[in-house]
C-alpha cells in the first residue's frame, strides 16, 4: 500500500511537470548594438532589431526596425523606448507600421515593422540614441 502511494504521487509529481511545460512559450529575441532590455514574447518572433541613424547628425535615431517571421500585418504596433535599465519611459509610444509586407515565399517568411521616430513625425521631438537603453514592441491583435 505505501509503495503504491509513493508511486502515485511521483506519477502526479511528473504529469504536473509536463502539463505546465506544455503551456509555455518561447521565443528568442537577439540582442543589439543600440540596446535591447526584454524579451518577453507571446505569439511573434523578433529575428532582428536595426536602428536608422539620422543622415546629417548620427547621434540622431529617425527609425528602428523589427524583422518579424510572423505575420502581424493587420496586427497593431506600437514602440516604446526605455531607460535606466528598461525601468523608464522616455518619450510616447511610437506607431509603427509594416514597410517591408509579409514575404511568405523568404527563407525564413518575414515582414519588416518601421516605427518612425524622426522629429518631423513626432512634434518636432529628437530622440538621441543615448536617450534610451532598451525598445519594447507592442503588438496587438
Amino acid at each position: 500500500m505505501r509503495k503504491s502511494r509513493v508511486l502515485l504521487a511521483g506519477v502526479a509529481v511528473a504529469a504536473a511537470g509536463a502539463a505546465t511545460s506544455a503551456f509555455t512559450a518561447s521565443n528568442t529575441v537577439p540582442n543589439s548594438v543600440a540596446g535591447y532590455g526584454q524579451g518577453t514574447v507571446t505569439g511573434a518572433t523578433v529575428t532582428n532589431i536595426s536602428y536608422v541613424a539620422n543622415g546629417s547628425d548620427g547621434t540622431v535615431v529617425d527609425a528602428i526596425r523589427f524583422t518579424s517571421t510572423t505575420n502581424i500585418t493587420t496586427h497593431t504596433s506600437t514602440m516604446t523606448l526605455k531607460t535606466t535599465g528598461g525601468t523608464a519611459v522616455v518619450g510616447s509610444p511610437y506607431a509603427c507600421a509594416v514597410t517591408s509586407p509579409w514575404a511568405p515565399g523568404a527563407t525564413p517568411p518575414s515582414l519588416v515593422l518601421t516605427c518612425d521616430t524622426s522629429a518631423a513625425s513626432n512634434a518636432g521631438v529628437v530622440r538621441r540614441f543615448a536617450d534610451f537603453d532598451a525598445v519594447g514592441l507592442t503588438v496587438v491583435q
